[in-house]
């Protein structure tokens, strides 16, 4: 496992650094600024605004749009940011311990995030595998471990690494690992009283990924729910034990909730506001219930662009009509205008979610109508609800903020494709362990390696690129000769 997870690292190395190794491109480096606001004891930026964009009657006019420092929230004089300051926290602290001053880019916070990530999904997978599925060949693991290190957008936000996708990978890192010691925790509830410090260290991961991503809150809110229920074999009426187990998971969430709200009031004046009313944005967050199909349609199923020349894929922006069934009628103000690719379109592995929920919903409705029988005594099925329940809200839960939105983009695809890998790989092993011996066996299993080669190689492809042409500008004779090439065409 180790040299598979240090072979994934190079890849990323390689897609993060334009294939120089050496030299890593700076999209910004947001998270140094505020690490640096933090250094000189104040909440907001060092880039002070101009004294002509505060003469203005109205700053946040998008005639003023050259004066901006792009996406900052500007109140009272001073630029503050709305991404969660966790990262910039433990850079400052790490620039503190090193004596460091030289600016950060947000590309190492985001590099870092997704080691996070890997390791700590790579030892889930490999846990609830044998402990669940003892009859799954071992080398599937590394079958899912491949499919989670290169589902779509992984490469992709590798391509443009700036504080936008080092905010997203960093929450998915910390809600990732915070389901290894939840998972810990439901299984030895069979074994005794599950300690106590497994479920404190569920709850400060957790409160960890809100104070990267707010939205990461609605995640949180079902995992805590999840492993307060199942931890435990006792029956749920007891609420005394449940009271116990929830105020270990809860306490750490609530601090770092609490402290949030200190610091948006400290910022704005408000408990609640995180800066988004004072963001400078020439688009606006607007929501609609009418954009909500067409969201979950883009992030689930919008095509792909396809060419004769390296890397053969694309994302595609501003792909209007043509990006959706025929007859597809636009509500007023829904834009396509960027970059976007449907998860499934992207990441064959992803396919299994669908089997996953019928599995899911089938082992449901056969529990309902027998004679219910506990699930607290028995590990399995208790480990099993767990896993199913956790891997969907990582999967459903945090789209609920960004699907009603007037567009879509890749970066957002992040938020939920970990949660959309980990099910498939439940309903995988689940499936594989209903197949006979024999050639039926035999075929499941080289179907799921085909699924995850194909997540492999397109999410390989799609890093080619990213938002803004990565290796075209950042490694221009490299991109020219892999395209003159591989390319089928001129």
């Amino acid at each position: 496992m180790v040299l598979l997870l240090a072979a994934i690292e190079v890849t990323y190395v390689f897609i993060i650094s334009a294939g120089t190794w050496s030299t890593w491109p700076t999209w910004n480096a947001n998270y140094n600024q505020l690490a640096e606001g933090f250094r000189a004891g104040h909440l907001y930026i060092p880039t002070a605004p101009s004294p002509e964009l505060l003469a203005q009657r109205n700053p946040f006019n998008w005639s003023n749009m050259r004066l901006w420092y792009l996406d900052a929230s500007l109140y009272k004089g001073h630029y503050y940011l709305y991404w969660g300051p966790l990262p910039a926290l433990v850079l400052l602290a790490v620039k503190v311990a090193a004596r460091a001053h030289a600016e950060v880019g947000d590309q190492y916070v985001l590099f870092v995030a997704y080691t996070l990530l890997l390791i700590a999904g790579a030892v889930l997978i490999a846990r609830v595998t044998r402990r669940l599925f003892p009859s799954v060949p071992r080398a599937m693991i590394f079958v899912a471990v491949l499919a989670l290190a290169y589902v779509s957008p992984t490469t992709y936000l590798f391509a443009t690494p700036g504080i936008y996708q080092s905010a997203i990978a960093s929450a998915q890192a910390f809600l990732v690992l915070g389901l290894l010691p939840a998972f810990d925790a439901v299984w030895t509830a069979s074994d005794g009283r599950p300690g106590r410090g497994r479920l404190i260290a569920a709850g400060c991961c957790w409160g960890a990924a809100i104070a990267c991503r707010v939205s990461a809150v609605l995640p949180v809110a079902a995992f805590v729910a999840l492993t307060a229920l199942f931890a435990t074999t006792e029956d749920w009426r007891r609420w005394r034990g449940l009271a116990v187990r929830l105020l270990c998971l809860g306490t750490p969430v609530a601090l770092v909730l609490f402290a949030l709200a200190a610091y948006n009031r400290a910022r704005f004046d408000s408990w609640f506001e995180i800066g988004v009313k004072y963001q400078l944005n020439t688009f606006p967050f607007v929501t609609s219930a009418r954009y909500v199909p067409l969201g979950i349609y883009s992030y689930l199923l919008r095509p792909l662009g396809f060419s004769c020349r390296f890397p053969f894929v694309s994302a595609l922006g501003d792909i209007g009509a043509r990006g959706f069934p025929k007859g597809t009628v636009f509500p007023p103000g829904y834009s396509t205008h960027e970059p976007q690719a449907g998860l499934f379109v992207t990441s064959p592995w992803t396919w299994l979610f669908v089997p996953a929920l019928i599995v899911a919903a089938q082992r449901s409705i056969r529990w309902l109508r027998s004679e219910r029988r506990p699930i607290g005594p028995d590990r399995a099925l208790r480990a099993h609800v767990w896993c199913a329940g956790s891997f969907l809200a990582l999967a459903l839960l945090m789209p609920m903020v960004f699907v009603p939105a007037f567009d879509t983009t890749m970066r957002y695809v992040a938020d939920f494709s970990t949660g959309f890998t980990l099910f498939a790989t439940w309903g995988a092993w689940m499936l594989l362990a209903r197949l006979p011996a024999g050639w039926p066996r035999r075929a499941g299993l080289f179907v799921l390696v085909a699924l995850a080669a194909a997540t492999v190689v397109l999410g390989l492809l799609l890093g080619w690129e990213g938002y803004d042409q990565m290796f075209k500008w950042h490694n221009p004779h490299l991109y020219e000769s892999l395209r003159a090439k591989l390319s089928f065409c001129k």
